[in-house]
């Protein structure tokens, strides 16, 4: 009964001990306050969690009509919560809107218009070309969807292209 009771004792010290000195530890960890990250640029929020020393581990990213590209959508933890430095902050980045404004490409070269289709998420579909007076080589004559019609992100714009005059 003695033994039993002597065992039952140090397995009780030994577990208030282990208890008291992970607390301890895990309480001793420096602690930060998440900022709000939603609506905030890329890099600007980036750097922030760099210099609280947190994580950042992007889950995805997603179409948001209302944050602009480049800007967080979501975060987790999320603002105001307390967690220790070193920790993962989860965020989803905005792709922008789904739908845009189509840019105006007429009587811009084919390689700028090309760098404009590109950043703005549309495909180039068919390129066309024909002689034109009024239009020097390698430019935009007409381009399908017209300038300014609203339209879906990986649209296709098709071009035609002055060949310019007819020799």
């Amino acid at each position: 009964a003695k033994i039993t009771a002597l065992a039952v004792a140090f397995v009780l010290a030994a577990g208030i001990s282990a208890y008291l000195t992970l607390t301890l530890i895990i309480k001793s960890e420096d602690t930060v306050i998440v900022p709000e990250l939603v609506g905030k640029d890329v890099v600007y929020a980036l750097e922030f969690l760099t210099d609280l020393e947190l994580n950042t581990k992007v889950k995805g990213s997603e179409y948001s009509e209302d944050i602009p590209k480049s800007h967080f959508i979501f975060q987790a933890p999320s603002a105001g919560a307390e967690i220790k430095k070193g920790r993962d902050v989860r965020i989803i980045i905005s792709k922008g809107p789904k739908r845009i404004s189509m840019p105006n490409l007429m009587s811009l070269t084919v390689q700028q218009a090309r760098l404009i289709v590109e950043e703005n998420g549309v495909c180039r579909g068919e390129i066309s070309r024909t002689h034109s007076k009024s239009m020097d080589k390698d430019h935009v004559i007409a381009q399908v969807p017209s300038p300014g019609s609203m339209i879906t992100r990986g649209s296709c714009v098709d071009l035609l292209v002055s060949l310019g005059n007819r020799p």
